[in-house]
């Protein structure tokens, strides 16, 4: 049976909120630090081996699976290995190659990621000495500016004294500092193997024998299988093929007509501030297309360009608008994002006109050095569009393979939220706490397989309760009603609060409060107390924690 994936077209409010909303820094929990630190590896070249020292009882240790050697993935691996928890052996799947090996990482589109307060914390439950690693691969930055034309632009963000920076990594090398860590903390003397299994494709999750079949080799059987393997998840897909009929359920939907292209730079543009983010718009606004640029360690930058597929349904009102812009918007779209299933080889373009059109559109980025680099990065890439995912529970049900799914996995809000790969990172902490907390290894059980399951199910359902409030909650911070209408007068209330908050945001005479984006990127709250303080803004009441413990823990009683 196919997995249930429903596509849906989501046209964003509008091209400045939604470009916005491409780079909010994110609040954390406080995560305590748990067990002993232990130190793993060594590595051979293409699955890298790493340590653990041995458990007594033998017949407890876990054998455990992670799918996806992203952030979440790798941190997962961390946590368990720093955890006192008895574990035997962890294999890491990932179908990409080592993020270490430059060669084949050439003409990724992967964008800087801004780890906030949430993914710090998140990293240092495993150790300070950690994030230091990661931090060091990084560029601190607090800074963003909306740039309305060349000459008019607005602060939006500025560094606050005491206040610890975001910092913007690239993904690859955020993951070749977290490998490089589990490398360095090597033990012979321990005996609890973790394989990191790069170009590994799984064609297969057989969750009824706990059994990863690759394109290699069957792999198993195995007592935990954790999906940290994005919005395609097919840890996803296996739970919702083996999981009995209504019960576990996911949306999937692509975000059209919306789509970007990324491209790195040796350095930053020296129109624009050099330790600043910046959002710039375009000279026609009727194009469609913004400028996202981030700088990123060693003064270089990544310049993601957001815009719409072009659509051969536009109305009247639309073609008259872009024939006053002169036809540029027509263009340049469908000159910088062709239909996405081209792929990378079958794109073909024109450079010289590429840059002309970018440099006409946004002279601000005239003089960026490797502006030529950066043109044949965008036209010999495919056009990414992103995914939205929303599951009504994160775990399996008692009857097959304790399994679980975190980050864009279980929720995705296509970049809409920017709190990707920080929400993903809690994820793997969380889950990791509540192993610890649940998994309780004891002397003479008669029946330790069947004991170890049930823990283990306890566990994932203990994660469940914590984690999926929390991925609804900035779903609909995400995408506000989803299509669903306020009454008028709540509306128009809404609406007020909302351009109150902006302009004040509660600085000045306690007028208005702190705007959603700034909650989200400064403040400590969860995203549920965020959600349920904004239900003004909300059509559908937002549940209350006990109220999503009863819905998760009956979701399988069937």
């Amino acid at each position: 049976e196919e997995p249930r994936i429903r596509y849906h077209r989501c046209f964003p409010c509008s091209m400045i909120a939604t470009s916005l909303l491409l780079f909010i820094f994110v609040t954390t929990l406080s995560f305590p630090k748990t067990g002993a630190f232990v130190t793993p590896l060594h590595s051979s070249s293409k699955t890298q081996q790493y340590v653990l020292q041995a458990h007594s009882e033998k017949e407890w240790d876990l054998n455990v699976a992670i799918v996806g050697a992203g952030p979440s993935g790798l941190l997962l691996a961390h946590k368990l290995l720093r955890s006192n928890i008895p574990v035997a052996n962890i294999d890491v799947f990932e179908s990409r190659a080592d993020p270490r090996d430059l060669q084949k990482q050439q003409g990724s589109r992967a964008y800087a990621l801004g780890l906030g307060i949430r993914g710090r914390s998140a990293i240092r439950t495993v150790d300070e000495e950690l994030w230091a690693a990661v931090k060091e691969r990084g560029f601190e930055c607090e800074r963003f500016r909306l740039h309305l034309s060349q000459k008019l632009n607005v602060k939006l963000r500025d560094r606050e004294e005491g206040v610890e920076p975001s910092v913007l990594i690239y993904q690859t090398d955020l993951c070749s500092g977290l490998l490089d860590e589990l490398e360095t903390r090597s033990s012979d003397s321990s005996q609890c193997t973790v394989n990191v299994h790069y170009e590994t494709f799984i064609k297969q999750v057989d969750l009824a024998n706990a059994i990863m079949e690759t394109n290699e080799q069957k792999k198993g059987p195995y007592d935990l299988i954790v999906g940290c393997d994005g919005a395609n998840s097919i840890v996803r897909g296996a739970l919702d093929k083996y999981s009995p009929p209504n019960t576990f359920q996911f949306t999937q939907r692509r975000l059209l007509p919306g789509c970007f292209k990324v491209a790195r730079c040796e350095k930053m543009p020296p129109l624009l501030d050099q330790n600043s983010v910046a959002l710039v718009l375009p000279e026609s606004k009727a194009l469609g297309v913004t400028a996202f640029v981030e700088p990123t360690v060693n003064g270089g930058c990544c310049i993601l360009f957001a815009g719409k597929l072009s659509d051969a349904s536009k109305s009247e009102a639309e073609e008259e608008e872009e024939e006053e812009e002169g036809q540029t918007g027509v263009n340049f779209n469908s000159l910088l994002f062709p239909d996405p299933n081209l792929s990378d080889g079958d794109i073909r373009s024109d450079g010289g006109l590429t840059k002309e059109m970018i440099f006409e559109q946004f002279p601000l980025l005239e003089g960026t050095p490797g502006m030529d680099d950066a043109v044949h990065q965008l036209l010999n890439q495919r056009t990414s569009v992103a995914d939205s995912v929303k599951c009504n529970i994160y775990n399996a049900p008692s009857t097959i393979t304790p399994t679980a799914i975190c980050g864009d996995a279980a929720h995705a809000t296509g970049g809409v939220s920017g709190q990707g790969c920080n929400s993903a990172l809690i994820d793997a902490a969380v889950l990791v706490d509540c192993l610890i907390e649940n998994y309780h290894p004891t002397k003479n059980d008669d029946n330790i397989v069947a004991t170890k399951k049930a823990m283990l199910h306890q566990s994932l359902q203990s994660y469940s309760n914590k984690q999926v409030p929390q991925g609804l909650a900035l779903y609909d911070l995400s995408f506000g009603n989803d299509g669903k209408i306020l009454p008028i007068f709540r509306n128009i209330k809404a609406m007020l609060s909302n351009v109150i908050d902006t302009i004040f945001g509660g600085r000045w005479f306690g007028i208005g409060k702190k705007p959603l984006q700034t909650l989200l990127a400064s403040s400590l709250d969860s995203f549920t107390y965020i959600r349920r303080d904004r239900q003004n803004y909300f059509v559908d009441e937002f549940p209350s924690d006990e109220e999503f413990v009863k819905q998760l823990e009956s979701v399988y009683d069937v």
